[in-house]
């Protein structure tokens, strides 16, 4: 009797157990990781031995934050503010806050001879791929090496042109800066971003490369590297994922060097050689989506200009990938959507296959969340930043708010000046932002909005649209 009373008890304490945990959200794995990171990087920064002088909270707090959410926007001067420990601090968050917390997670478990839980796995897939059945170590593997490998080139050529600076300034300021590149966080060591280097092709090339490989999708780029078969001399089918991100990487790309073109040729670029130019326009689409660097002055570029940075920021980078934004594939399958339903399509059609419907319907709420997040962001900013009463002829510091907010929630780190600027309160808002914008699908999709199971069914009535 007695023993079968404690079976009893086990097997209900092994049932709630086990319920509790299938019931669970793993996404809060990540946020609880973010969290934690941004915390003890705000410790971190805000030690004596990290700073050339005592800074705030918030400023801590912010920098740290802008760092994890690879972002890049700054209330403070990072070279200056910060010693060579809080500066390799910054590399450490911005390396972690890159590649993910799930990344350098599943690869400590890895490493200690452990296999990852099933929840820990479906976190971990959801970042890199739309697969459920592929091996965390081997994606770990295609992954960690690459981005390594990546950032060494990258550090190797950065390092040719700092010939100014001292041999371990040269050093770290190559490794700082590979990484801010390739995670697309958008800090750099020099005071105006890289416009020093606005007509040096080898910064160029390098910076436009690491940003576009660290912004094209670690999926995307693991099934590009093996499209050709050398062993049947034919090339592979890639899936309909990779090829969306690479041809919508390449519109908006293309779109952005003919927009740019355009809008500045005669403008901020006028008197300035073909070449000189040339090399501009490249750098502003190649790096306006994601990467929060910058080879022109913001503040100088024509409206139409900041208008379409806007754009290309809210769209953003491939998922799975070190950029933010709603993503180019969320962007194609909602414009993909729209051209199938103004031919008469019920399915979403593209490249000979079907969308399936649960993808839209994500696709969709990304987009409307990321509208009401930003739309909000714009409207407590523009209370708390515009001093009461004051009026503008030309409404400046709408388009000024809205940018700063757009390129906070793409994770992108361009401004026009207001970051450093910003109220206490603002700062926070920016922080709460950013911190969306680097969770995105993951956190919001998964725990803001989850599934909820319909208990009735109503009867239907149409309504009058457009």
């Amino acid at each position: 009797m007695l023993r079968s009373k404690y079976q009893t008890l086990t097997d209900s304490f092994s049932e709630n157990v086990f319920k509790a945990r299938t019931q669970s959200n793993p996404i809060m794995l990540v946020v609880l990781g973010y969290l934690l990171l941004i915390a003890i990087g705000t410790a971190l920064l805000s030690l004596p031995q990290s700073t050339t002088r005592p800074i705030d909270f918030i400023e801590a707090f912010f920098t740290a934050m802008s760092a994890v959410c690879v972002t890049g926007l700054s209330v403070v001067d990072i070279a200056s503010t910060f010693t060579h420990t809080g500066l390799w601090i910054l590399v450490t968050l911005m390396q972690l806050g890159g590649l993910g917390i799930m990344t350098a997670s599943t690869t400590i478990i890895l490493l200690a001879g452990m296999h990852p839980g099933f929840s820990h796995q479906s976190v971990f897939f959801s970042e890199f791929t739309q697969e459920g059945n592929i091996d965390a170590g081997r994606i770990l593997k295609a992954v960690i090496p690459f981005t390594f490998v990546l950032e060494l080139i990258g550090g190797i050529v950065y390092f040719t042109q700092f010939e100014s600076m001292e041999t371990y300034d040269r050093v770290f300021c190559s490794i700082f800066q590979a990484v801010s590149s390739f995670c697309g966080v958008g800090f750099t060591l020099f005071p105006d971003s890289l416009e020093s280097f606005q007509y040096n092709p080898v910064m160029n090339i390098t910076t436009c490369i690491l940003v576009l490989a660290g912004g094209f999708g670690f999926l995307a780029i693991a099934e590009l590297r093996y499209i050709f078969d050398f062993t049947h001399k034919e090339i592979r089918r890639v899936s309909l994922h990779t090829r969306i991100a690479t041809y919508g990487t390449i519109i908006v790309i293309v779109a952005s060097i003919i927009v740019f073109s355009f809008t500045e040729w005669n403008n901020l670029f006028s008197g300035h050689s073909f070449s000189e130019n040339t090399q501009s326009v490249l750098f502003m689409a190649f790096t306006s989506r994601t990467a929060g660097l910058n080879s022109v002055n913001i503040p100088d570029l024509s409206q139409a200009s900041l208008f379409f940075f806007i754009i290309i920021m809210f769209i953003g980078a491939n998922p799975g990938s070190c950029g933010g934004g709603i993503k180019i594939t969320t962007a194609a399958v909602i414009g993909l959507l729209g051209i199938n339903r103004l031919l008469g399509r019920e399915k979403t059609q593209v490249l000979g296959r079907t969308i399936p419907n649960n993808t839209i319907d994500k696709a969709i709420r990304i987009f409307v969340v990321a509208i009401v997040v930003i739309a909000t962001a714009t409207l407590i900013l523009l209370c708390t930043e515009i001093p009461s009463g004051a009026h503008y002829a030309d409404n400046g510091p709408f388009l000024k708010i809205l940018f700063e907010v757009v390129s906070a929630y793409a994770t992108c780190g361009l401004s026009m000046g207001l970051t450093s600027e910003l109220s206490l309160v603002g700062k926070y808002v920016i922080c709460v932002v950013m911190f969306i914008g680097r969770m995105g699908p993951l956190f919001l999709i998964s725990a803001v909005a989850a599934k909820l199971q319909d208990t009735a069914w109503f009867a239907e009535e149409d309504i009058m649209v457009g």
